[in-house]
């Protein structure tokens, strides 16, 4: 990291300011050359297939497995090999049925096919009218219909219907085996398990009819076994559903699954746990054996699906996990367990993606259990040194099913746009689902805090992702685009001009094209436009130019760079001709954002290639200098209102930032503020006070913000002015709201003068007559804010000794400036003056020398515009010059006193902050030749109190405080002060 000096080092000497947030011309780039940054590949996340360990038949060569959702799959069992089962046309769904036979079924409800896995023969059976698909055993199709079921089988080249016979109408169908099915029938409001044949006779069985219960009967090769709620299994013979063979106890009824019986055990499927929702179809269980004959359980699969088939021999068939291989495996009489086929590895291939500020978005289609679906994973790629990959973040899903439109704004946020308009806002680091926002949108565009959208001819509007308000609302463009807050939007066909949408006002940057534009794209300074399908090209307005590019649909704009994709290649075009034009990879998908992007950032391209790898490419193209492409910092502040966040969207990644609060009266710097590697805005909750925690006073200041760019270009600095109002002014400031501090001088005649401060001295005069007659001045105090408007007041004595408090407002104090009274009497002081603050509570106090005995009162301001009662604080001053306002001269935050005594010795009367004045401390002699001394508050700009003093000749001086209870060398105002009666 490279080494920096403070900004307030760098701006000491600045004297004209403005908003640095043009995009400054792009210098010529390197070529592009052989050692060039290799590109980063992220290869796709490959999981093992769910929907192959979703078993649904087992035959005699096969297996079937899969789901509607996902797709249908046959496994031979002699070499592993599996294919897809082809669904003919309006088919969806494939049916096993214990033999090397399935039926396949979809929205055609008048017939089914039946496909045989071993030949590839098949034929359609129509289903007798009103009739509708059941089940299905063996080679035998079951329907039911309002008169019944029927057995549908294929005989001599024709389809043979066989009704039923049952006890009543059909309520459930069961599992069953290639010669027959479980039937749950409903006779007189009772309910009766039998077994249905190929013969079309319904048997009753000695089966307990309860409520219907999925997982809970089961068969597997020539036996069959139900789990009943009472904890028993038993186990029956298919040829013989009166006599039991064995009966057993089994734990776990409510949270586990039968999978049927195996050699000398039944076979139960127990939950792993407990989270999510269950799944039948899940790696989420373990299958134990419970021996028929009594005895522990044994564990045979640690992790499997509870879903099984058996194959004729009672071999069991389930998906499972073993020693971490996923797959399909057999379990035998013996409970051996042998590998059938393991599950083949799946890429969850990206279908969108968005690349921003060195963070790359992308829609993953993942394989699961019940289909593809899409979740949003996120990573974030080094902006400093060599590029790399971090982790993979997954931020979920909306559940929705469907692949959004995604585009980053470049901030941490991302922005969806759904295929009926929806748009959806995902906050930095937040997960899935993302807040909706209160707009629909055909076209859209994102960068920093704002979103531009239209919808089919309607205006465009932009939307501020903060709050979610509707900022601006333009013309029904062709098309517009936005970078940070400045909107293109065209105003006639060949032409665009750009909007502030903080403001609403156009900026007055233009840009024409030589045709009829229909797209536009914004980064920085840089606009790319197209023009049907004849021209394409990029407006530089810093340069004011136009650079005409080969026509190009589709194409992106990033810093400095176009990239587009013809005939399956991602090439990259040098915007500024330093590199020309070079391949950067082959994209599997040609549309943008969705096969390929850009960062627009200052970053590289990314594309997804045809094995569902994610690759990262340098452009090759030096971006611009880095640059602010928004800013939120208000022109106005109320620094005394709550804290608010300032910030500064950085047009690309930065690997340092340093921020500076400067006052621009002074050019002091009042507060620092550093940062490491930022991706979007640099922010600051500013609390409105300096490094003192001292709310600022009422003036100018500005921002400073060093911009240190991640990829090594040229520092930049971004200034952005604001003015403080509603806190007290800067002490004794009274004209030009500079933060310096000014001297109040009334002449004989009855003009008050305010000479402002700077410089050093006193020296532009804002005069204000009529202070004779009964309005004549016999003593002044300029006295910071008495009321608590946030204005400094002046306390007026007339000779009639009325006090009275004046609020000049910035403006001449004459006797109808308004005023409040504050009470008569006040002749009895010789000397009233207002060092500041002496009670340590944030207000300023007043002094008053009583004349007949030389004792100091102190004056408590009471906030409410007036005094409270007076308390003695010395006694002997009668012998000494009193300096008007010294405020903090030794710099420990507490307001003092100056004093002259009658030998020339200037003392400092430190404040205690508690309404004293501690041991006087010496400042020097031979001060006598000065007959007014004035602390006139800070005259030169650097944060310290100065004096003035009054030479008997009439010539005015001015001290330089140092801020430590001293003064400098000082420095001639002018001759001819003794034209004013009094100095205060």
């Amino acid at each position: 990291m490279r080494r920096h000096t403070l900004v307030r080092n760098a701006i000491a000497a600045v004297t004209a300011l403005g908003i640095a947030a043009a995009v400054a011309p792009l210098a010529t780039a390197p070529a592009f050359a052989a050692d060039a940054p290799a590109e980063l590949t992220v290869p796709a996340e490959r999981t093992p297939d769910d929907n192959a360990t979703v078993i649904n038949g087992a035959g005699e060569t096969g297996y079937l497995s899969g789901w509607t959702q996902a797709g249908f799959n046959w496994t031979s069992y002699a070499d592993g090999s599996t294919a897809p089962v082809v669904m003919p046309q309006g088919r969806t769904t494939a049916w096993g049925t214990g033999t090397d036979t399935l039926v396949l079924t979809g929205k055609d409800d008048t017939s089914v096919v039946q496909r045989n896995m071993k030949d590839g023969s098949e034929r359609t059976l129509p289903l007798p009218k009103g009739q509708q698909f059941a089940g299905t055993f063996g080679d035998v199709v079951v329907t039911d219909g309002p008169l019944g079921m029927s057995l549908l089988t294929w005989e001599n080249g024709t389809v043979k219907e066989t009704p039923v016979s049952g006890p009543g109408p059909l309520h459930s169908l069961y599992m069953g085996n290639k010669d027959g099915i479980f039937v749950q029938w409903d006779l007189s409001g009772m309910t009766q398990i039998c077994w249905l044949g190929r013969d079309g006779i319904a048997r009753t069985t000695q089966l307990k009819a309860e409520q219907f219960e999925n997982g809970k009967i089961d068969v597997g090769g020539d036996r069959a076994v139900q789990w009943t709620k009472d904890g028993k299994a038993t186990v029956w013979k298919t040829s013989d559903f009166w006599a039991s063979t064995d009966q057993l106890t089994i734990g776990g009824y409510d949270t586990a699954q039968l999978l049927g019986a195996v050699g000398d055990n039944v076979l139960v499927a127990r939950r792993i746990s407990t989270g999510g929702q269950e799944r039948y179809s899940s790696l989420d269980y373990k299958v134990v054996a419970v021996p028929l004959k009594g005895g522990p359980e044994r564990v045979v699969l640690e992790k499997a699906t509870a879903m099984a088939r058996f194959k004729a021999d009672g071999t069991m068939l389930i998906g499972a996990v073993v020693d971490g291989h996923q797959g399909v495996y057999a379990v035998g009489s013996s409970l051996d367990v042998t590998k059938v086929r393991e599950s083949p590895a799946l890429a969850s291939v990206p279908t969108a993606l968005a690349l921003a500020q060195g963070r790359l978005n992308t829609v993953d289609r993942i394989p699961g259990a019940d289909g593809v679906y899409p979740r949003l994973r996120g990573i974030d790629l080094s902006v400093t040194g060599p590029l790399k990959a971090g982790p993979r973040i997954d931020r979920g899903t909306d559940g929705a099913g469907e692949t959004p439109e995604i585009q980053a704004t470049g901030d941490g946020r991302l922005v969806q746009r759904f295929a009926d308009g929806t748009v959806k806002v995902l906050d930095e680091g937040a997960q899935l689902p993302a807040r909706t926002l209160g707009v629909k949108a055909d076209v859209l565009r994102v960068s920093g805090r704002y979103l531009a959208t239209r919808r089919g001819d309607e205006r465009v509007q932009v939307t501020d992702l903060d709050t979610g308000a509707v900022v601006y609302t333009g013309i029904a463009s062709p098309d517009f685009a936005l970078s940070g807050s400045t909107l293109w939007i065209g105003n006639d066909p060949g032409a665009a001009q750009a909007i502030d949408v903080r403001t609403g006002k156009a900026t007055g940057k233009r840009i024409s094209v030589p045709c009829l534009m229909t797209s536009l794209q914004a980064q920085g300074g840089d606009v790319y436009w197209e023009c049907d399908r004849d021209k394409s090209g990029v407006y530089d307005t810093v340069a004011d130019k136009n650079i005409e590019l080969p026509a190009h649909q589709g194409a992106l704009l990033g810093d400095g760079y176009v990239a587009w994709q013809k005939d399956g290649e991602l090439s990259v075009t040098d915007l500024r001709g330093g590199t020309g034009t070079h391949k950067a990879g082959k994209p599997a998908v040609a549309k943008p954002g969705q096969g390929w992007t850009v960062d627009r950032f200052g970053g590289a391209v990314a594309y997804v290639d045809a094995a569902g790898d994610t690759h990262v490419a340098p452009s090759g193209v030096a971006s611009a200098p880095v640059h602010a492409l928004d800013t939120d910092a208000p022109a106005s502040v109320d620094a005394k209102s709550a804290a608010r966040t300032v910030r500064w969207w950085a047009s690309k990644p930065l690997g340092f930032w340093e921020l500076a609060l400067v006052d621009l009266s002074t050019h002091n710097t009042l507060r620092t503020a550093t940062g490491f590697e930022t991706r979007g805005p640099v922010t600051l909750r500013w609390d409105g006070k300096d490094y003192s925690g001292k709310t600022l006073s009422a003036g100018k200041y500005a921002w400073y913000v060093t911009a240190v760019p991640a990829d090594g270009g040229p520092d930049q600095t971004f200034t952005t002015p604001f003015e403080v109002k509603g806190t007290a002014a800067a002490p004794r400031d009274y004209v030009g709201a500079d933060g310096l501090g000014d001297l109040l001088a009334v002449t004989p005649a009855g003009v008050a003068d305010f000479r402002a401060g700077g410089g050093g001295k006193v020296d532009a005069k804002v005069p204000g007559s009529g202070w004779t007659g009964a309005n004549e001045v016999s003593s002044a105090v300029p006295f910071d804010d008495v009321d608590g408007d946030g204005k400094n007041d002046v306390l007026v004595r007339l000779t009639s000794g009325e006090l009275r408090a004046y609020k000049p407002a910035g403006k001449a104090l004459t006797p109808t400036t308004p005023y409040a009274r504050i009470g008569s009497g006040w002749n009895a002081f010789d000397v009233l003056t207002s060092p500041g603050d002496l009670t340590g509570d944030g207000r300023a106090d007043l002094l008053a020398r009583e004349a007949s005995s030389g004792d100091l009162y102190l004056y408590e301001a009471n906030g409410a515009g007036n005094f409270k009662s007076r308390v003695k604080i010395g006694t002997g001053f009668q012998n000494y010059l009193l300096a008007s306002g010294a405020g903090d001269v030794n710099g420990d935050g507490k307001a003092d006193l100056m004093a002259r005594d009658a030998s020339g010795v200037l003392w400092l009367y430190p404040g205690t902050g508690s309404g004293t004045l501690a041991t006087r401390v010496k400042i020097g002699g031979g001060w006598q030749v000065y007959n007014a001394l004035v602390g006139a508050g800070d005259l030169n700009g650097d944060g310290r109190p100065d004096l003035l003093a009054r030479g008997t000749d009439g010539v005015l001086w001015a001290y330089p405080g140092d801020g430590k209870g001293n003064f400098g060398g000082r420095v001639q105002v002018g001759g001819g002060w003794q034209m004013y009666k009094y100095l205060f």
